[in-house]
């Protein structure tokens, strides 16, 4: 059995990628105007990097295992972090393994009539 993420929770996580995406363009063209060119600097590897990962990974095929697409709905919560906390991006990046740990305590340890209603939020 293949699992698949909802068609809304596609649409949304991509939405929410392009606007943030948007959101720190104007942040960084504002504070480029103001004589700062650290936003600038920044953009590709904090938006730039991190929405083509976002992308690459909407496009994946479906899954094999329900863990694997939680890993992957994971990833993207946490790659929206990273563009969305440009302070914290480093500390984030760093932690990513800490997604992985999250899902797995999430598929091991939470009783299964928590576990199934949020995992068929984002699964198809």
């Amino acid at each position: 059995m293949a699992y698949q993420m909802r068609r809304s929770a596609i649409l949304v996580s991509g939405g929410l990628a392009v606007m943030v995406a948007l959101w720190r363009a104007v942040d960084a063209g504002l504070a480029l105007a103001r004589g700062s060119e650290h936003a600038l600097l920044a953009y590709p590897l904090t938006v730039v990097l991190p929405a083509v990962l976002i992308a690459i990974l909407l496009g994946f095929p479906p899954a094999e295992s329900r863990e694997g697409l939680l890993m992957r709905v994971g990833t993207i919560i946490h790659l929206l972090l990273i563009m969305v906390l440009p302070g914290a991006a480093l500390h984030l990046a760093l932690g990513l393994p800490v997604v992985f740990l999250v899902v797995e305590l999430f598929e091991t340890r939470l009783p299964a009539r928590w576990r199934d209603p949020l995992a068929r939020l984002v699964m198809a």
